[in-house]
């Protein structure tokens, strides 16, 4: 419906994804040629709920939502001969709107929650951020692959322990750079992680994501497949002591829970459970009783299960910080009891610091990031400023990785209250003194409502 638009520079040529309330275009940037991403963010989401109920009969809430938005964005194109002019918006004053501030522009979380952490390497960028009377438009880096075509239509990772151990160290230091500037994901899953096309991790989607560091049982936030089991099937019987408010559970938990599934993705191709709920679902159930039934029902080795049993705790502040999960990840030398991830290589620092900085590094996110802050185009991100105070993210997620091993799990379990350690530098170093430029090719989620993804036993 919506090709050959145009908005400013950018030429929509097709739609790759739609959500609840977006979708998301291929474009071509007409002066750089340059491939991006354009999700069109709804902001009326009031009216477009109440306009839904004209779409087909029988269709689920985001189609119908889906496909007002398509309508709308038809139109709305096809009154100004399929050529936008629009202003963009300053990101900076995007990222430090105040949650006040975002409750009267609700449509601006989801872009002010990506800016704060998009300085990661692994984390796809934002650009521009365009605005229209029916919708704001995000610029955002393009790859044509998520995590979950490259696991189970194209079998990427069934022969590749190494690119296993890569994509999900990738994947760990992003959860772990979010956790840190006090942003929780809480929609981790293969299609909102994609790879460029050096099969590196970029990550998207931060629709769902919140800066709340607990989160009330049962608070159904995430897709079902990747929930912990606190946020589906916790007892009503759970409550604080006062006895009236229903308990509250540590957001970064969830976040950790979600990781272990996505490793039972990369090495198994399949779900373990449904869902974590001990009475709709039987196989969890059984878990519940016993973990070892996953030595049943996966081809796990016994090594990757004992990881996997430190990271599925029911207990959600039990659950294995994430620096011990990468440690233990990189040294495993079997994710199988057979077939080729039964013998895995350990890696050495210089590999682990490898996939940690990939070929990209933060050259363009430095770029990018000096653009839009003049102030800081001077600061120096050498190794020797350790105690220096934490004022952009590029430093915040370099003295992230520096932490002292010895309270990694603050960094888990009290985000917020990061500080910068001198002490000993763990086998993950970050060296971000990169000089070459190198063309950013991230990604563009397909923003699906619902996982595809089906557990097979």
């Amino acid at each position: 419906m919506l090709t050959n638009c145009q908005i400013n520079n950018f030429k929509l040529n097709r739609q790759i994804g739609s959500g609840a309330y977006g979708l998301v275009f291929h474009a071509v940037d007409l002066i750089t040629e340059n491939e991006y991403a354009i999700k069109a963010v709804v902001k009326g989401t009031a009216q477009l709920d109440s306009s839904a109920g004209d779409a087909a009969p029988g269709a689920s809430p985001e189609i119908k939502r889906s496909t007002m938005l398509q309508t709308q964005l038809y139109y709305y194109f096809k009154s100004f001969q399929n050529r936008l002019f629009l202003p963009t918006v300053d990101l900076d004053s995007i990222r430090d709107l105040s949650d006040s501030q975002l409750e009267g522009a609700p449509h601006f979380r989801e872009i002010a929650m990506h800016l704060r952490v998009h300085a990661h390497p692994n984390i796809v960028t934002v650009h521009q951020v365009l605005e229209s009377p029916l919708a704001t438009f995000m610029v955002l880096d393009y790859c044509s692959r998520d995590l979950f075509t490259s696991i189970v239509d194209h079998q990427y990772f069934a022969k590749n322990g190494m690119l296993v151990k890569q994509v999900f160290l990738q994947l760990c230091s992003v959860i772990q750079h979010c956790h840190a500037r006090g942003i929780y994901h809480c929609d981790i899953k293969p299609e909102n992680i994609l790879l460029d096309e050096h099969d590196n991790v970029c990550m998207c989607d931060f629709g769902l994501s919140t800066q709340a560091e607990k989160l009330p049982a049962n608070v159904c936030v995430g897709s079902s497949y990747y929930m912990a089991p606190e946020r589906i099937s916790c007892p009503s019987s759970v409550q604080n002591a006062d006895n009236l408010t229903p308990a509250l559970f540590p957001t970064w938990a969830g976040d950790i829970w979600s990781l272990g599934i996505i490793l039972v993705n990369l090495t198994c191709i399949r779900n373990p459970w449904l869902k974590a709920h001990q009475v709709e679902d039987n196989t969890f159930s059984y878990f519940v009783k016993d973990s070892k039934v996953l030595l049943k029902i996966l081809p796990v080795s016994q090594q990757l299960y004992e990881i996997l049993s430190d990271i599925l705790k029911l207990e959600p502040t039990a659950r294995a910080s994430l620096t011990d999960i990468m440690e233990r990840v990189a040294d495993c030398t079997s994710f199988t009891n057979s077939g080729p991830l039964s013998e895995v290589a350990s890696l050495s620092d210089p590999q682990r610091q490898r996939f940690l900085i990939n070929h990209r590094g933060l050259s363009i996110k430095q770029m990018l990031h000096n653009y839009h802050s003049d102030d800081e185009c001077d600061r120096s991100y050498s190794q020797g400023e350790s105690d220096t105070e934490v004022t952009s993210e590029e430093e915040s997620y370099r003295q992230t990785c520096l932490v002292d091993s010895a309270s990694t799990r603050s960094v888990d379990a009290e985000p917020t209250k990061q500080q910068s350690h001198v002490g000993k530098q763990l086998p993950f170093p970050v060296d971000f003194q990169m000089n070459l430029l190198t063309k950013n090719m991230s990604v563009v989620t397909n923003y699906s409502s619902h996982s595809r993804w089906l557990p097979q036993y």
